[in-house]
């Protein structure tokens, strides 16, 4: 698998990624909620996986979130793209000026990868919840 980074297009990419977390049983996450900067992984023009960072703008920390693979991947073609979505969203940040990065998941196979890519497990049993400012 010779991955490609592309930059997250709502257009273009949204309808993929809703799909990949239905496909894991996952409600779909609302496109209003996803940071501009996220990135689609694929491999020989099929997307194999999606992450977002979120940007603080008053101080240096940053989220990953979202993470999602598509469903139909093998794990190790999971694996792989995820690695590469967080390298560069990992560099974006560095690049910004940002010196710390968050991120959040319920699965251990993901803390894992997480791990070994320089996250250090805070809390357990953690939800998200979400409030629309109307």
């Amino acid at each position: 698998m010779i991955p490609v980074i592309e930059i997250y297009s709502e257009e273009t990419h949204y309808e993929m990624a809703k799909s990949w977390w239905e496909g894991h049983g996952f409600p779909p996450v609302n496109a209003l909620l996803l940071p501009k900067l996220g990135v689609i992984i694929s491999s020989d023009g099929v997307g194999k996986a999606g992450a977002w960072l979120y940007m603080d703008n008053s101080v240096g920390v940053s989220m990953l979130e979202w993470i999602v693979t598509n469903p139909e991947n093998t794990p190790r073609e999971s694996l792989k793209a995820i690695k590469v979505a967080v390298k560069f969203l990992r560099e974006q940040a560095k690049a910004f000026g940002y010196v710390v990065m968050l991120a959040t998941c319920r699965q251990p196979s993901l803390l894992k990868v997480l791990e070994k890519n320089g996250f250090q497990k805070t809390d357990e049993n953690v939800y998200h919840a979400v409030s629309v400012l109307e």
